[in-house]
């Protein structure tokens, strides 16, 4: 492994005017917060005459050098070579406010490279969600259209921060940032080392993601298969797969994708060695990597323990289990791995381009059932089956997803479900399958346990959503289910409380009038939990609802009278509406349940 290694001051390392930084498109955003960012400034403001401090390491895959623009690869270290730019750059901003140019246009060229082509490009080289954003601000000083929150954030705490400095003070910190404190510059010619390096020093921290630790994995067999058409394609393939998994947790997605791949519960604790092993097993040249032999020798105890602790395997499919598929290549399998993650966005944001499904997709977000990805980003996927398939599964989903949420199910139990779904992927007759299945493991709560739980549920915080989905779908069933009406979005129909959320404070009386004595006995204690039953629920536009915001129940009945819904409508025959009430709308509600989410 060749590394020359150099303990460079942040001026030394900003100094060669024909360098620019490259941030790799398949390494994560730009995601240090304020915690980060501000223990860089206070690290270096802390610093005494006869301190020093280490800013910590990059690594760098480096090429021959040029006479031109030359650009190393950060391999380690981008968050942190990205902070010191933004931090630069608040520098520049700050002396050029106060009218020291000569010392902005210093730090302006520290923030700048150029080749022979003299075009000023910033010293770092973003990723693709990124890049616009650092030209943005180092090149033409705008932060408005910054979409990246943590760079904007970042650039303007320092620069309020600074502002507050005078001269002499300013100076000293500015000395202290580039001279005193100093970074380690790891450069290493071979890629393959570069990745194996991060790996090492990395992968016993605790600030690395499972999501990083494979990333590097991966490029890593890439680089040592030693051909460069592969090793860019990989990097191509990753970037794709960040790209479309952006504002989705990437540790989500691959655990997913490996429960998915090994049929069974994978914990976020073991995502990283259940995906190497399962990698190793089953890609062409993986016995390049030194954790190779490794995991080879966990093989076969591993999995004779797992075929034991789950009898329903037939002795014709351990046979199969053991026996040897045919590998597939590094590429073949991050295409494969790009595809889900295409389909995962679509499921995460529901955005599956048709309609009906995409409806049924944010059902399920409404539910709460993101346990359902790992096998939907498969079943979405196939086109052995039809759309009117699909949504029979989904349907039936919706139904499961629902009853095990109501009566309180094992939520860990989830992932294992839909991780042996996945096993019925692509197979005739795939709903009537699932449903035996689901059936047969009893998964499924009954109709009477669906029936006693559903009224004294609790749809509080998080679960809103839920209730506004079961409320919304027997509006649907009530008007026949005939498509003509679909309710808006959350910002323009509530989810209307009938009993107020408040009703005991001083304000709540003086201006909304007296529920507590309205109520009756008892009224405070058992409003806690009577407000977050579905049957003191209802939907209500937005307008609306201001108006029967908090307002004694004889006010609300003109607001109800005034609604679209069919549901909100039959309150306002209603002449009271207490606990009992409550009560009895569940029953109603919890009969219309059992109807539309059938057992």
């Amino acid at each position: 492994m060749n590394i020359t290694p150099n303990k460079l001051t942040i001026s030394q390392l900003f100094a060669t005017n024909n360098e620019q930084f490259i941030v790799p498109s398949y390494q994560r955003r730009y995601a240090w917060g304020y915690n980060q960012y501000v223990a860089v400034y206070e690290d270096i403001d802390m610093l005494k005459d006869n301190d020093g401090h280490l800013f910590g390491m990059i690594i760098l895959h480096t090429h021959p050098h040029t006479a031109g623009l030359n650009q190393p690869e950060l391999v380690d270290g981008q968050q942190r070579m990205t902070t010191l730019v933004i931090l630069l750059k608040a520098f520049e901003t700050v002396y050029r406010a106060k009218k020291k140019e000569e010392k902005a246009n210093e730090i302006k060229k520290m923030i700048l490279s150029k080749g022979l082509d003299e075009i000023d490009r910033p010293k770092i080289k973003l990723g693709d969600l990124d890049n616009h954003d650092i030209e943005q601000l180092v090149l033409k000083n705008k932060t408005d259209n910054i979409t990246n929150k943590n760079i904007k954030a970042a650039y303007d705490d320092y620069v309020e921060w600074l502002s507050e400095l005078e001269i002499e003070p300013l100076n000293k910190l500015f000395f202290k940032l580039t001279n005193v404190a100093v970074i380690i510059r790891l450069d290493v010619t071979l890629a393959k080392d570069a990745y194996k390096l991060f790996e090492t020093i990395n992968n016993r921290g605790l600030k690395l993601t499972p999501t990083d630790i494979i990333k590097n994995f991966l490029l890593g067999h890439a680089a040592k298969i030693n051909q460069k058409e592969v090793l860019d394609e990989v990097k191509l393939l990753w970037s794709q797969i960040i790209i479309n998994l952006n504002d989705i947790d990437t540790d989500d997605f691959l655990r997913h994708f490996i429960c998915s791949t090994l049929q069974r519960k994978v914990t976020k604790s073991a995502l990283v060695y259940e995906f190497k092993r399962y990698y190793l097993k089953n890609v062409e040249n993986a016995d390049l990597l030194g954790e190779f032999e490794y995991y080879q020798d966990m093989y076969d105890a591993d999995d004779d323990e797992y075929i034991e602790e789950n009898e329903v395997k037939t002795e014709e499919k351990i046979e199969d289990k053991k026996s040897k598929e045919p590998k597939f290549s590094i590429t073949s399998f991050l295409e494969n791995l790009k595809d889900l993650s295409e389909i995962y966005r679509k499921i995460s944001f529901a955005k599956h381009e048709l309609p009906k499904i995409n409806r049924s997709i944010s059902n399920l977000n409404n539910i709460l059932s993101k346990p359902s990805y790992i096998f939907l980003m498969h079943f979405l996927l196939n086109e052995k089956h039809v759309a009117k398939e699909k949504l029979a599964v989904l349907k039936f989903i919706e139904t499961l997803m629902l009853r095990r949420h109501i009566c309180e199910r094992r939520t860990s139990e989830n992932d294992d479900i839909f991780s042996k779904l996945v096993s019925f992927v692509g197979e005739e007759n795939i709903l009537s399958n699932i449903k035996e299945f689901i059936m047969d493991e009893e998964y499924m709560p009954n109709d009477n346990e669906f029936e006693e739980s559903f009224p004294k549920h609790q749809f509080k915080g998080r679960l809103i959503d839920r209730a506004k989905y079961v409320l919304e779908t027997i509006e649907y069933h009530e008007r026949g289910n005939t498509s003509e009406l679909l309710v808006s979005s959350s910002e323009e129909v509530h989810l209307e409380h009938i009993i107020p959320q408040t009703i005991n404070t001083k304000k709540s009386k003086e201006e909304f009038g007296d529920w507590v004595t309205y109520l009756g006995d008892k009224s405070v204690a058992k409003h806690k939990k009577y407000v977050n039953y579905i049957g003191n629920m209802t939907l209500l536009g937005e307008s609306l609802n201001i108006q029967a915001y908090n307002n004694p129940f004889a006010k609300k009945k003109n607001s109800y009278k005034k609604s679209s819904f069919l549901i909100t409508q039959g309150l306002a025959n209603q002449n009271d509406f207490k606990f009992s009430h409550v009560d009895r709308r569940g029953e109603e509600l919890t009969a219309l349940a059992l109807r539309i989410w059938k057992y």
